[in-house]
């Protein structure tokens, strides 16, 4: 059996990032972050594997683990304020559907949508 230390010519990784903050939205349950992550995650065809909330006195938030990668909310009560950071990696996945998804259901006032192309080569 041969084991690659290292990538061969002709080999890539296809890694999508999409994060962003939003502001002004109506505060969720931990559980209610869950699940508009994994409807996300369904929508952008990606295969789910554990999904997780906390709760603690001034942040909250809920995470999707996908065979891809991830999907996190994390939301800061006093200020209306939320992270959300959606990576994966492989050519079927769709994060930015995912994140499109996350916003439309939050409804924030505001947001910001950023995108960074991960891939190797």
């Amino acid at each position: 059996m041969r084991i690659k230390s290292k990538m061969e010519e002709g080999d890539r990784i296809v890694g999508k990032h999409v994060f962003g903050e939003i502001y002004g939205f109506e505060e969720s349950t931990p559980e209610e972050l869950k699940k508009i992550l994994l409807d996300a995650a369904n929508i952008a065809n990606m295969r789910i594997v554990e999904a997780l909330v906390y709760e603690k006195p001034t942040v909250y938030g809920a995470v999707v683990l996908v065979e891809e990668s991830h999907l996190a909310i994390h939301v800061y009560r006093e200020y209306s304020y939320g992270i959300v950071d959606i990576y994966t990696c492989g050519e079927k996945s769709k994060p930015e559907l995912a994140y499109d998804f996350v916003v439309d259901k939050l409804k924030p006032l505001r947001y910001t949508k950023n995108y960074a192309d991960r891939s190797s080569t």
